[in-house]
C-alpha cells in the first residue's frame, strides 16, 4: 500500500515537472516569435489628445518595425482608470498593452482610495516614451504682459485672479496649486471638463490664466488669442526662444511636465519587454520622430524599464506632497 502511494506520488511529480517544463518552453516560444499577430495598445483617453497622439505615432512605428499591426484602442474614462483596469486583467502575452500617463500612474493613486489597480504591482513597466511641458498662459487682452507683471498682480489679493484647469485632480490643477505655493500668487481654481472648455473661457477673458499643454496653447498663441508668460519646465528652450523656463531660472525643481509610457499586464516575459524597450528608445530618438514631436511641443523621454518604475515612484511622491499641502480632494 505504501509502495503504491509512493509510486503514485512519483508519477504525479514527474507529470508536474513535465507540465512546468512544457509551460516554460511555451512561454519561451511565445517570446521568441512575438509578435505573430496584431497587438492592441489601450489608451485611457479620447482620440486627439496629447496622450493619444503620441500613442498613435509610436504604434505606427512599432507596426513598421515588427511587421505586425499595433492598433490603438481608446477606452476613455476615470482619468485612464478604465483602460488600466482592462489591461490589468489581460493575459501577459504581449498582445494587450497600455499607454499609461502620469495622471493614471502617479496622480490617481494619491486621489482615489478605491483605485482598482496598483501601478507597480499590476503592470510590467516597458518604457517611458515622451513628455511635454505646460505653459503659463493668459488671454492676449490681459494687462499681464510679462511674468513679473503676473507675479505683481497675482500677489495682490485685491486682484481676485482665477485659473482654469481640465478638472479637479488634473495635472494642470495640481501644477497651479504647486505654483501658487512656490510664488505666493493668490488665485481661485476654476475646474472645467477638459482643456478645450478651459481654453474657450481663457480666450474669452472669463478666467485669468492657466497651465496648458503646447497642443492646446500654441494654436491660440499663433492666432493672437493667448500669450505665453513662461514654460513650466526644468529644461531650457522649450516653448521657443525667449520663453522663461520656471524650473531652470526662477523656481528650482518646479516642473509640470506630463509624461507617458508603455506598460503591459504583470508577468510579461522579459524577452518581450527587452524587444519593446529597445524599439521605443530607438524610435523616439530618430530625427524624423523628434521633429514630429517638437511640432506638438512633445519631447522624447525614454529609459530602461527600471527607470520607468523609479519615475512612477518619484512622481507619485512629488504629486502626493502637492495634493496633501493643498488639501485637494476628488469626489
Amino acid at each position: 500500500m505504501r509502495f503504491s502511494h509512493k509510486r503514485g506520488f512519483l508519477i504525479r511529480a514527474v507529470a508536474l515537472a513535465g507540465a512546468l517544463a512544457t509551460g516554460s518552453g511555451a512561454w519561451a516560444q511565445t517570446a521568441s516569435d512575438w509578435p505573430n499577430r496584431a497587438v492592441t495598445i489601450v489608451v485611457g483617453f479620447t482620440a486627439g489628445g496629447p496622450t493619444d497622439v503620441v500613442a498613435r505615432i509610436l504604434a505606427e512605428q512599432l507596426s513598421a518595425r515588427f511587421n505586425q499591426s499595433f492598433v490603438v484602442d481608446n477606452k476613455a474614462g476615470a482619468g485612464g482608470g478604465v483602460a488600466a483596469t482592462l489591461v490589468k486583467k489581460a493575459a501577459p502575452d504581449g498582445y494587450t498593452l497600455m499607454f499609461g500617463s502620469s495622471g493614471t500612474l502617479s496622480i490617481a493613486p494619491n486621489l482615489q482610495k478605491s483605485l482598482g489597480y496598483d501601478p507597480l504591482r499590476d503592470f510590467t513597466a516597458i518604457g517611458l516614451v515622451a513628455s511635454y511641458p505646460y505653459f503659463l498662459v493668459v488671454p492676449a487682452t490681459s494687462t499681464m504682459a510679462t511674468f513679473d507683471d503676473f507675479l505683481k498682480k497675482g500677489r495682490d489679493p485685491a486682484s481676485n485672479l482665477t485659473y482654469a484647469s481640465a478638472g479637479n485632480g488634473a495635472v494642470n490643477h495640481l501644477a497651479g496649486e504647486w505654483f501658487k505655493a512656490e510664488t505666493g500668487v493668490k488665485s481661485v481654481h476654476v475646474p472645467y471638463r477638459g482643456d478645450s472648455a478651459a481654453v474657450t473661457d481663457l480666450v474669452g477673458g472669463r478666467v485669468d490664466w492657466a497651465f496648458l499643454a503646447g497642443a492646446a496653447a500654441l494654436p491660440q498663441v499663433k492666432a493672437g488669442k493667448m500669450r505665453i508668460l513662461a514654460s513650466a519646465s526644468a529644461t531650457p528652450g522649450r516653448g521657443g526662444e525667449g520663453i522663461l523656463t520656471l524650473g531652470e531660472s526662477r523656481y528650482k525643481g518646479f516642473a509640470a511636465e506630463p509624461w507617458n509610457g508603455l506598460m503591459a499586464p504583470a508577468g510579461l516575459p522579459q524577452p518581450i519587454v527587452a524587444k519593446l524597450n529597445t524599439a521605443i528608445n530607438e524610435i523616439m530618438h530618430r530625427k524624423d520622430i523628434v521633429e514630429k514631436l517638437a511640432g506638438m511641443e512633445q519631447y522624447p523621454f525614454t529609459g530602461t524599464p527600471q527607470q520607468f518604475t523609479n519615475h512612477i515612484k518619484e512622481q507619485t511622491e512629488r504629486w502626493g506632497a502637492v495634493i496633501k499641502a493643498a488639501d485637494i480632494k476628488v469626489e
